[in-house]
């Protein structure tokens, strides 16, 4: 299994600073986005750099991978994942060594990253330890229900919206906060939400690629409409 190391992503939503991608054994079976479900690194050209991952085409071997990230200069912002999941120790079983190897990495840089894995003990011990030590690992969901529960429980939370979601909303006096590049021109180099662990928010992102048919029926639309 080989990760990805990008020094400087072209997507200009990210904006230029370093990415990674991770195989798609990576990604828990109990993510409802997987496959057809919606998931935006699915699209065309996302897929097509997935696709050569998968199969060793490009990539690093994991110790390789991680000495990228720790050679990366202090205070250096980066997002882990554009396509994959945290390493697996099995299906929806976070590898909790290797995650600790890269927060490690991580020390004194900004590195984010979000998270399908299920909230299990195990999982959520794994990623609120990364969260303390500075690699901040956001847990995703598709339902503001679900968003707002992890979120009260402390955990740094995005979820979905519809695509003509708000800018803001509040649900159960929580307020989500639409991902600012979803509506003018910025970048996660700019933004820099995602990559704060405490914060009195949820993030949501209006469902968006090719996918985002799949993915928009995943979303209870009636939430939105009770706040």
């Amino acid at each position: 299994m080989k990760f990805q190391f990008i020094k400087k992503s072209s997507n200009s939503k990210v904006g230029a600073i370093p990415v990674t991608n991770s195989p798609r054994a990576t990604c828990p079976s109990n993510c409802p986005l997987s496959g057809d479900g919606g998931c935006y690194a699915e699209g065309f050209h996302t897929r097509l750099n997935w696709d050569k991952l998968d199969k060793g085409e490009r990539g690093l071997e994991w110790s390789d991978f991680v000495d990228k990230i720790r050679s990366l200069p202090k205070g250096q912002l980066w997002r882990h994942n554009v396509s994959g999941d945290l390493p697996a120790l099995r299906d929806n079983e976070i590898d909790v060594i290797a995650v600790q190897e890269l927060v490690s990495a991580n020390r004194g840089k900004k590195g984010f990253t979000y998270t399908h894995y299920p909230m299990t003990k195990a999982n959520r011990e794994s990623v609120e330890a990364a969260n303390a030590s500075g690699f901040t690992i956001n847990v995703s969901t598709e339902t503001l229900r679900d968003a707002v529960k992890y979120h009260k429980q402390g955990l740094p939370t995005v979820t979905l919206l519809s695509e003509d979601a708000p800018k803001a909303l509040k649900y159960k006096g929580v307020s989500v906060i639409t991902c600012p590049a979803m509506y003018r021109e910025t970048s996660c180099k700019e933004c820099k939400l995602c990559s704060i662990s405490k914060r009195d928010f949820v993030i949501g992102f209006p469902v968006h690629g090719t996918k985002k048919k799949q993915a928009a029926k995943l979303i209870d639309q009636s939430i939105i409409a009770r706040g």
